[in-house]
């Protein structure tokens, strides 16, 4: 009988994979190019050396990367920030903060994405803004996000609200149980 693959195995030999590949500037720089239509050819031979050209969730995850940060160790964090949670971060942490407004409706803009073509451009733009910050997220959950959308968007976007919407209220006090 054959065992299950172990996905997690796979995301976080991919990350590292990408943390390599990244460190070298050329290489990073022909990955960014994927974010425009004119250019992706560039990133393909990067694409095709990951083994993520027939793979949305890696390509994603790559060309992201690659516009996240300069300096790698500050672009991906083990156990970092998920998507809400860096949705959370830009809006200053909670509902009372000047930038949570425009940041909630960035927010529902990237939940109300059906495919991973759709999502591709809002996380892009996610990226660029924590990318001015110098804020890491988890790439390997990341991915592993990613990975599961077409599975099961719903519960993902879920994950996703918990982390912002439920985080905003963690500064509010509950009602005592019966």
């Amino acid at each position: 009988m054959e065992s299950k693959p172990d996905y997690q195995k796979q995301n976080e030999d991919f990350v590292a994979a990408l943390l390599r590949e990244c460190s070298d500037r050329g290489t990073r720089a022909e990955l960014r190019r994927y974010w425009s239509e004119q250019t992706r050819h560039y990133a393909y031979p990067v694409l095709g050396k990951l083994r993520a050209l027939d793979n949305a969730p890696r390509l994603i995850a790559a060309s992201l990367f690659a516009s996240h940060d300069r300096e790698q160790s500050r672009a991906h964090r083990k156990g970092g920030a998920t998507v809400g949670g860096a949705f959370l971060y830009l809006a200053g942490g909670g509902r009372t903060k000047p930038a949570y407004e425009s940041t909630e409706r960035h927010f529902r803009r990237l939940l109300a994405c059906d495919s991973l073509d759709d999502l591709a451009p809002q996380l892009h733009r996610l990226v660029k803004r924590l990318e001015r910050d110098g804020f890491p997220i988890d790439y390997v959950r990341l991915l592993r996000d990613l990975r599961f959308w077409n599975k099961n968007a719903e519960r993902v976007k879920t994950d996703w609200s918990l982390d912002f919407w439920q985080a905003a209220d963690t500064n509010t006090t509950q009602p005592d149980a019966a």
